[in-house]
């Protein structure tokens, strides 16, 4: 997750992230804070990453 976590901006750019509805695949918290980037090609939709909106869990998922 190290490149990932580059890609994205580091840890700093999850400090700006917007917060959604979504349940956490790890602790099942019912909150993550997003971001959408464009990883394919153009004709492909973006890419979503999340982050667990809870700090002890932290957990980083995409769909």
């Amino acid at each position: 997750m190290k490149e990932l976590s580059h890609i994205l901006g580091g840890p700093k750019a999850w400090e700006n992230a917007q917060i959604t509805e979504e349940k956490c695949p790890k602790c099942d918290g019912g909150q993550a804070y997003f971001m959408q980037i464009q990883i394919r090609s153009a004709d492909e939709p973006m890419t979503t990453f999340y982050r667990c909106a809870n700090n002890y869990c932290a957990h980083r998922w995409r769909d």
